[in-house]
């Protein structure tokens, strides 16, 4: 059964067995003395000749006073507050990340297809799914011996649960840190850093020039986080991070080599505030040759425990006491946080491929009734389309610069959209078309297709002024 046993501090052994006294079954406080009124011995005598008694009084002493105990004074994981809790249904954690919408321009008397009023349009989607990857136990024996030992000293059960569990915890805690660091080589290997190339900092022969070297790269790394981009995720997914959230690992060498009150300059913190978001990992746990620091925020880290457990087994064979503790997780890393490495190794220049524009051609014109037509009339609508090949899989775009020429009237233009509109009072006979298209090279160079069509104009000439009369006398209304 569970005992709320509270904080243990070392404490007496009377004090001790009665605190598990209170907390125990029924048929424990029936068989099993008060330490306080009967004495030690006395208690210490009934438990060594009531076997359950005993194993009930071995579990509250492992399971509950030594866990809490021991979980105070071992080493703990200093990654572990980036953990994500308990997990207490199912064994996988689903991230979902989704993209920005592209805007489309508004235009009035744009005709919308069915397509765009019915269809589905979809934001991009991207998932991970993190399933449980460590399943661990850790076993150790309590002998009888050992134990009755315990009871012979003032303090004696706290110290001897102290010794017993202090390698349990601090072996899973080890375990844990180590599991955490690893997430960094992984991701490494994954080639998921966006890396920047820094001076060896860590090294005896840096200097200072080399520590601010360091530090102006991370403070414009840590200003274009807060901004959205693709650059600096694995996903490349439309992401950015709030400047508070942001986190930077670094070794020891490296933390020693750096100014904490300029590095807190570059968060926007204070120099207090700097030792909870500066997290040093030994440079042999970072498995990371050349890494100066990492940045990135506390959801990087998914981690959550799925089971912790603590169970017993008496071994007749050997009159001991078998201790199990089982710790289950899920320990894996983020695809949907910016993640950015500072190393001394040299980075590969990252070489955007240009995508030019092939060629621009096939203007097409469609009336009102969705005919293709070469000939416009006066006083009408119509939409106008342009095939844009460019080096993409697809081959195709819609970005195009639209224009009109050969018009006389003002009433005559075409819009950003494509949509032409013919003047009623149009003088011209014919009118060109243009659908430009213009793509800016790495170095700055532009280059243009364009495509234009000719246009016939037809239709009755409006007559705005002078106003004429109709056969009645009456003036025409234009």
């Amino acid at each position: 059964m569970a005992l709320d046993v509270g904080v243990l501090k070392p404490t007496s052994n009377d004090i001790t067995l009665d605190r598990i006294r209170k907390r125990a079954s029924p048929d424990y406080q029936a068989r099993i003395p008060e330490a306080t009124k009967a004495g030690v011995q006395a208690t210490m005598k009934a438990l060594m000749n009531y076997r359950p008694a005993r194993n009930e009084f071995i579990d509250a002493l492992v399971n509950r006073i030594g866990l809490t105990y021991s979980q105070s004074v071992s080493w703990s994981n200093p990654l572990a507050e980036f953990k994500r809790g308990m997990l207490s249904y199912g064994d996988t954690i689903e991230e979902i990340q989704l993209g920005l919408i592209k805007a489309k321009t508004y235009d009035f008397d744009r005709e919308s297809t069915e397509r765009n009023l019915f269809g589905t349009h979809r934001a991009e989607v991207q998932t991970n799914f993190h399933t449980i990857n460590r399943q661990d136990k850790y076993i150790i024996t309590i002998d009888n011996p050992a134990l009755n030992r315990a009871f012979l000293e003032e303090n004696g059960l706290t110290s001897f649960i102290s010794r017993t569990m202090d390698s349990v915890s601090t072996s899973d805690q080890w375990d844990e840190f180590l599991l955490t660091c690893q997430l960094f080589a992984e991701y490494e290997t994954n080639n998921g850093f966006h890396k920047v190339q820094v001076p060896d900092v860590s090294a005896p022969t840096s200097t200072e020039a080399d520590a601010k070297g360091l530090l102006r790269k991370i403070r414009a790394v840590a200003d274009n986080l807060t901004f959205i981009s693709t650059k600096y995720n694995p996903a490349a997914m439309p992401l950015a991070a709030k400047r508070d959230e942001l986190l930077l690992f670094v070794t020891p060498e490296v933390n020693a080599a750096i100014d904490v009150e300029a590095l807190a300059g570059a968060f926007n913190i204070t120099q207090a505030q700097a030792h909870g978001r500066i997290v040093p990992i030994p440079e042999g746990e970072f498995n990371l040759p050349g890494v100066q620091a990492i940045i990135t925020t506390k959801d990087f880290f998914v981690i959550a425990d799925t089971l912790f457990e603590t169970t017993q087994l008496w071994n007749p064979d050997s009159l001991q006491n078998n201790q199990w503790s089982h710790h289950h997780q899920i320990i894996s890393a983020s695809r949907f946080v910016p993640a950015v490495m500072f190393t001394s190794n040299t980075v590969d220049e990252i070489v955007f491929e240009p995508n030019p524009v092939v060629s621009v051609g096939n203007i097409t014109t469609v009336d009102a009734d969705g005919a293709t037509v070469t000939d416009v009339v006066r006083g009408e609508v119509y939409q106008l389309t342009a095939d844009v090949v460019t080096t993409l899989e697809d081959g195709t775009s819609e970005a195009v610069r639209w224009s009109v020429d050969g018009n006389v009237s003002l009433l005559t233009y075409i819009s950003d959209t494509g949509v032409l509109h013919v003047g009623g009072a149009e003088d011209a006979t014919s009118l060109t078309v243009r659908a430009t298209t213009v793509w800016l090279d790495p170095q700055g160079v532009e280059t243009s297709k364009t495509a234009t069509e000719t246009l016939t104009v037809s239709g009755d000439k409006l007559v705005i002024w002078p106003r004429g009369a109709s056969d009645d006398g009456d003036p025409v209304t234009p």
